[in-house]
């Protein structure tokens, strides 16, 4: 004789108050969904750069904060680390963040400027590659295309080819839009531009002809890349002075600091972390509220159960039972409207939210969680459902 699903029964009893009950978890989960969206966004943003560089070692300073504040190391270094055998090549990256003037309003914005070598430029970026001879001129920029609105496209919506010999303020310099590409902006600036290592000089506060923000380091192949990296660390101590304080690491180790930084050391990602706390705190709350009427609703039957001979470990497992299928049924609504906010919070706020599988797994294991330690909380108004209380 098969069992009676007593868990999907109780469910299904009343719908219009299970629909209510699916929509308020559905929500918790939605919120779960978001937040570790801004906070997966934060961590993918972080690495916009590193993402794009084809190297395998990085030599920066030891006052690094974070990609577009790198501060400096000198620029003597290169031609020491150029020579060494394990070395196949080195190549420099400036980087900063300085002051756009809106062509529109003539406002200025943060705007992030990376300084290339027009003959080498370390971007693995083809189109900014392709438009490098365009940079010979030090007043020449190329603009990111999702670079925001209050940057000044001509459009006032997205920069565009339409927005090629236009002419603006950077730091107060004269600068021409002379192309635009695709990167990506992150959280340090509403965009980004690039430039010659020239055009960087003239525009990056702080910028010195004689220190780099960072050397970019290429191993030789066949080389062990911890080989090479105890022969630019020895070459930098041999140098002294400021050069053997220079950090080295490698492009793996520089994101994982990139990204662990703008986790716990930046307001947005910490705020970000609390607001998946805040989730399921508010996603168990809400879970227990329906659990705890549904079973003072159903006070009788689960007495009358008891009557009969069911163990007080039956009706609990009919309880947690319940609180899994609440989760799993509010999961599939929650992750399609989690879908549709990532569109349009990628389109207006110009940060790309990607929904991954590791995410969608992780909150249906938290929701899961959170729903069963509601239903183990709710238990305890079983402890009402005496069989003295049907007389």
């Amino acid at each position: 004789m098969n069992r009676t699903p007593l868990a999907w029964k109780n469910l299904t009893h009343q719908p219009a108050r299970t629909i209510v009950s699916i929509g308020g978890i559905a929500f918790a989960i939605l919120l779960m969904f978001m937040q570790l969206g801004f906070l997966g966004a934060v961590g993918d943003t972080a690495n916009n750069v590193y993402e794009r560089l084809p190297c395998d070692l990085v030599v920066r300073s030891p006052q690094y904060l974070h990609a577009y504040d790198p501060r400096s190391i000198p620029r003597d270094i290169e031609h020491r680390l150029a020579v060494l055998p394990e070395v196949a090549a080195v190549q420099v990256l400036d980087l900063s963040v300085t002051s756009w003037q809106n062509p529109n309003d003539h406002e200025f914005r943060v705007v992030a400027v990376m300084g290339v070598d027009i003959h080498d430029s370390p971007l693995q970026l083809p189109e900014v590659t392709r438009q490098l001879p365009l940079l010979m001129h030090p007043d020449h920029v190329l603009i990111d295309r999702t670079s925001r609105a209050d940057l000044g496209p001509v459009d006032g919506r997205t920069f565009s080819s339409a927005d090629v010999g236009r002419t603006t303020a950077a730091l107060g310099k004269r600068v021409r839009i002379a192309g635009t590409f695709e990167m990506g902006t992150g959280l340090a600036a509403n965009g980004q531009i690039v430039t010659s290592r020239e055009g960087f000089l003239r525009i990056a506060p702080r910028a010195d002809p004689d220190r780099v923000s960072m050397l970019l380091v290429r191993n030789r192949p066949g080389v062990p890349l911890e080989q090479t990296r105890q022969s630019v660390e020895a070459a930098l101590a041999q140098m002294g002075g400021e050069a053997s304080e220079s950090e080295v690491l490698s492009v793996e180790q520089a994101m994982q600091r990139e990204r662990r930084r703008w986790y716990t050391e930046t307001p947005i990602g910490i705020i970000f972390a609390m607001g998946v706390a805040l989730a399921v705190i508010v996603g168990g709350v809400i879970c227990y509220m329906v659990l705890a009427a549904d079973v003072l609703a159903h006070l009788p039957e689960y007495a009358t159960l008891k009557a009969i001979g069911y163990s007080n470990r039956f009706l609990g497992k009919v309880l947690l039972s319940q609180a899994a299928m609440l989760a799993l049924i509010a999961l599939p609504p929650a992750l399609l409207v989690a879908l549709g906010l990532y569109a349009v919070t990628s389109q207006f706020a110009g940060v790309p939210i990607r929904m991954t599988g590791e995410r969608v797994v992780l909150v249906a294991v938290l929701s899961i969680l959170m729903c069963s330690a509601a239903g183990l909380i709710a238990l305890r108004k079983l402890s009402k459902a005496e069989p003295a209380n049907l007389f």
